[in-house]
């Protein structure tokens, strides 16, 4: 069940002002020491975007200073405006220092219906700014039909199995498409202790405490089991992890790939089928609970 490192692209949602559940913010340093251990550990890529804060600017600047040949791939809005998106994704490059990227991504998931969002990919993809063309989706209905979207970003998780169990999403695969997946820790959720997670949270402390004990009854660490159920349910893809400081990096590496009981797969599955909830999705959080 190895997840390999080659497979693994690091998001960096994190290098903007206190993203994600803990509130971090990392140090610039820190940032640099967190893109200098994608190259240590040979992972695909590193995934941005024009609204995270600073993040483009710091990987520019690494990577100006790096001759490492790392695949990049950023988001901006698609629009009914051609030139608008032109201006976006420039921005992106210049931010970068770079003359072209593996990827880019829509971040609103109907935008590529567009027909001015349709001319634009085609234009950065016939003049080699880019090698491939992407939506970032959070609905099953938008999965592709064909792999002219070349690929996917998805979330998934333990308890956000939708999209992993989904055929039409597995239909897109068969055809070459690609998929990459986020948010399989929830923004640091999955693996706070359920006595720690925010008042605001409470209606998941259940479920969670569930999941650690299962973990714990089987001496696995949270993040091993987290990643190998999603290997379990959706075998061929590429995993986007936020990483907020080095140190947690290096603890992702050593977990994610630990040899595991493929019946503490099955029961951890079990248990996120179990228990679905809206609020699962960080994009609730704020929206429903005040």
């Amino acid at each position: 069940m190895e997840i390999k490192n080659n497979k693994i692209i690091i998001g960096t949602a994190q290098f903007s002002n206190n993203y994600g559940l803990q509130n971090y913010s990392n140090t610039i340093k820190e940032k640099f020491d967190i893109l200098n251990k994608v190259i240590h550990y040979k992972c695909h890529g590193i995934d941005t975007a024009l609204n995270y804060d600073q993040s483009q600017k710091n990987i520019g600047n690494w990577l100006s200073k790096n001759s490492n040949k790392i695949k990049i791939y950023t988001k901006i809005i698609g629009k009914k405006n051609i030139k608008q998106m032109e201006l976006s994704f420039q921005k992106c490059l210049s931010e970068l220092k770079s003359e072209n990227i593996e990827g880019l991504l829509f971040h609103n998931q109907d935008s590529i219906k567009f027909k001015e969002t349709k001319l634009f990919a085609e234009k950065i993809l016939n003049n080699k700014k880019i090698n491939k063309i992407g939506i970032s989706i959070y609905d099953s209905y938008a999965i592709p039909d064909n792999t002219e979207i070349n690929f996917l970003q998805i979330p998934g998780s333990i308890f956000n199995q939708k999209f992993l169990k989904s055929k039409k999403l597995h239909k897109y695969i068969d055809k070459g498409g690609e998929v990459h997946i986020r948010s399989i820790f929830i923004q640091g959720l999955l693996l706070t202790a359920p006595h720690k997670i925010p008042k605001k949270l409470q209606k998941l402390q259940e479920p969670l405490k569930k999941f650690h004990m299962l973990c714990n009854e089987n001496n696995f660490d949270p993040i091993t089991v987290a990643a190998q159920s999603i290997k379990e349910l959706i075998p061929n893809f590429k995993l986007v992890i936020g990483i907020d400081k080095p140190s947690q990096f290096d603890k992702v590496m050593n977990k994610i790939n630990k040899k595991i009981d493929q019946e503490v797969i099955r029961k951890a599955i079990k248990i996120g089928e179990k228990y679905t909830d809206i609020l699962w999705d960080p994009r609730n959080w704020n929206s429903l609970i005040k």
